[in-house]
């Protein structure tokens, strides 16, 4: 596998009247003018406003663009390649101290994660939340740019599996019953539901 760059990022397709891929174009414009933006942090180290939701956003949109959705264990090595990659577009595009970086690539993690499993509930999924017997065989319109086929062949494969189902109906179970669910927001806010 060869070390990505800022060269193999995709550009997407631009349809009329259909809602893209989020690119950030903003952001993309004051990088490139040598502007980075700026992000506040909360005492616990989650990026708040002002800021915090860009920063999230564009994350999210990079990783998305850049990283397969074929990886399903963010600990892999074959992932640190990728990892520096995003590690060193944030600091060009964000004022984000050093000591942030084990935050950035976790949240990256998880936002790989979450596309995943939203891709799996779209296009793989019926209503009731059961594979589907035929799932398509090309990415979703709005993702082409950033799916090529290949790569959706396999992420299909992946969870057509016997063993990835099994995996992911127990998963599923174990946190149904969670003791402690989670409270937060995108902006690194917690609801504190208890009384004062």
């Amino acid at each position: 596998m060869t070390t990505p760059t800022e060269d193999d990022i995709p550009s997407p397709n631009e349809a009329k009247g259909k809602k893209g891929i989020v690119m950030m174009k903003k952001i993309i414009q004051a990088r490139s003018e040598g502007k980075k933006k700026e992000v506040s942090w909360n005492a616990k180290g989650q990026p708040i406003e002002p800021g915090g939701a860009n920063f999230i956003s564009y994350l999210g949109s990079y990783v998305r663009a850049n990283v397969p959705i074929t990886y399903d264990d963010w600990k892999d090595s074959s992932l640190d390649a990728y990892k520096e990659l995003i590690w060193n577009n944030i600091q060009l595009t964000f004022n984000v101290d050093i000591c942030r970086k084990t935050f950035v690539l976790r949240k990256a993690g998880l936002l790989l994660r979450n596309f995943r499993t939203s891709l799996a509930h779209k296009y793989l999924k019926d209503d009731n939340g059961d594979y589907l017997e035929n799932p398509p065989n090309q990415p979703p319109t709005q993702y082409a740019s950033i799916i090529s086929d290949d790569i959706w062949r396999q992420f299909i494969a992946k969870r057509m599996d016997k063993t990835f189902k099994e995996k992911s109906i127990q998963d599923k179970g174990r946190a149904s019953h969670s003791k402690y669910p989670y409270r937060g927001s995108r902006k690194g806010e917690l609801f504190n539901f208890a009384p004062d």
